[in-house]
């Protein structure tokens, strides 16, 4: 075999030899990086459980509040966040208000402010979703019909950390001595918030 023959086989196995290695390398560093990918998922995963174990047991700890008055404030501990609720007035707007007849037989109308007592911002309109006006504590609420009335104040956007927003509540509801205004029921017993409710006299 001629040097020229040698020579060229001896370069074609070096060649070989580092591409052995290089594709070696990038096995192993494709190898590292889909661990290191695969431990950071499973520490993430492990920190949101961690979270939301603490979060839920923050809200089975939180003290319901089930007889509050107009002017006294409910504190409430949900997923969404922790905030308080006041309800600073209520008035009785009959079977027809704005030209809007009532399905049932009146018209409830509260004035209402929500602080924000969390460290992120809150929703106004996702927190006043959850409420509802009763005469019955047995039996289902009716929600918010805010957005149906011109004169009715809504709430809206965001609240931030330790700002608040004042706004109303308006349900129809049957004709009652007392009015009891929630948190759905629903959300309570699935666990995502405590209870907080004002008795509410209208007449007073």
């Amino acid at each position: 075999m001629n040097r020229i023959s040698i020579t060229t086989i001896l370069i074609l196995s070096i060649i070989w030899t580092l591409g052995a290695c290089s594709d070696k390398d990038a096995s192993n560093d494709n190898n590292l990086a889909e661990n290191t990918e695969n431990n950071s998922s499973e520490e993430d995963s492990s920190e949101k459980d961690d979270d939301l174990k603490s979060l839920l047991k923050s809200i089975e700890e939180a003290d319901d509040q089930l007889d509050l008055a107009i002017g006294d404030t409910g504190s409430f501990v949900t997923t969404l966040g922790n905030y308080d609720m006041t309800v600073t007035a209520a008035e009785s707007k009959g079977y027809e208000f704005e030209g809007i007849e009532s399905e049932l037989d009146d018209w409830i109308l509260l004035d209402v402010t929500i602080k924000n007592t969390s460290d992120k911002s809150l929703n106004a309109e996702d927190l006043m979703s959850s409420m509802e006006l009763t005469e019955d504590l047995e039996g289902s609420g009716y929600m918010d019909s805010s957005g149906a009335f011109d004169s009715v104040e809504d709430f809206q956007g965001e609240i931030e950390p330790g700002k608040e927003q004042s706004a109303q509540f308006i349900a129809y509801a049957y004709d009652a001595n007392t009015y009891y205004f929630r948190k759905s029921s629903g959300n309570v017993a699935g666990g995502s918030s405590n209870q907080v409710i004002w008795n509410i006299n209208i007449n007073e």
